[in-house]
């Protein structure tokens, strides 16, 4: 097994309400995540822990993903499992003056024995946060565009109300 580490984190100048919304709305990473990185929602539960979905980095093996836990407007943990990858990840959001300090840790084992090579080379983890640096562009981006919109629904199922 080979493991991959890396925390990546950067802050974005909306409230932690907004950005939560879109952090945790999986039905919609599909519409905001990079192109290269595919992203296909398997499963969605409206209470998020047990949404699966299926991650397909440029040049490399889909792995999964299952919402394990949520701690509303602040964490979401996620669990690697099938194909190549298995570990864990986690979203973070806390407050940072009048933005949200984001940060997403992963924290998982790669098998194979190309997956043990290619590491001696390249460092996977710096890979993994050159992606999440677009992840999180494309994140405040798209808080824009939620920001910008006005909200027409009091509430949601993952949602509760948000003022402006």
């Amino acid at each position: 097994m080979t493991p991959i580490q890396a925390c990546d984190e950067v802050v974005i100048p909306f409230s932690p309400e907004l950005v939560w919304r879109v952090v945790s709305d999986f039905a919609a990473y599909p519409a905001w995540w990079p192109r290269k990185i595919r992203v296909r929602v398997l499963t969605f539960e409206p209470a998020l822990i047990g949404t699966e979905f299926e991650i397909s980095p440029p040049g490399a093996v889909p792995c999964c993903c299952r919402v394990a836990e949520v701690t509303a407007g602040q964490r979401i943990r996620m669990k690697y499992f099938g194909g190549i990858i298995e570990g864990e990840g986690k979203w973070r959001l806390e407050p940072a003056g009048t933005g949200t300090r984001v940060s997403y840790e992963m924290n998982v084992n790669a098998r194979g024995w190309l997956i043990a090579i290619i590491s001696r080379f390249v460092s996977l983890a710096g890979i993994h946060s050159r992606q999440m640096q677009v992840v999180f562009a494309n994140l405040a981006t798209r808080t824009a565009v939620i920001a910008a919109t006005p909200l027409t629904e009091t509430s949601t199922a993952n949602h509760a109300s948000i003022s402006r």
